[in-house]
């Protein structure tokens, strides 16, 4: 057998290898929030996801710094979170909020990188049309 062929697979084959490991780290798992807090002190960066409360939120826009609280939907547990950014457009009407970043053992508060924001859909709870050039039949 060739050289030429084996070297090449041999190079895909790893190139496979280190495309896969750098992925798998560049994943962040989403975590329940005593989990998150547990956390801390290796510094990992989580995800915690829940629903805002609307009547715990404050953004100060001279420091651009938006304070919440997220209820986790499983325990009911609180979560206070900080984001040091803009707040996102959406963020008012949002039902559920993913929170990327650590949690600060000393002030006891989730430091959020990013924010994913998911808001009601306008689409809820309409129905398909059975009739007309829009509707939709199941095979």
């Amino acid at each position: 057998m060739k050289l030429g062929p084996v070297i090449g697979i041999a190079v895909i084959i790893l190139a496979l290898g280190l495309g896969g490991y750098f992925f798998k780290g560049s994943l962040t798992p989403y975590q329940p929030f005593k989990v998150a807090m547990a956390s801390a002190s290796t510094g990992a960066t989580v995800q915690i996801m829940g629903a805002p409360i609307k009547s715990a939120t404050q953004y100060d826009q001279t420091t651009g710094t938006l304070d919440f609280t997220l209820m986790e939907p499983s325990t009911g547990s609180l979560m206070p979170v900080v984001f040091k950014s803009p707040k996102p457009d959406n963020f008012d009407e949002a039902v559920q909020v993913t929170a990327i970043g650590r949690y600060d053992s000393t002030e006891k508060v989730f430091q959020a990188d990013n924010l994913l924001v998911k808001c009601p859909s306008k689409y809820a709870g309409q129905k398909a049309p059975t009739t007309g050039p829009r509707a939709y039949s199941a095979i």
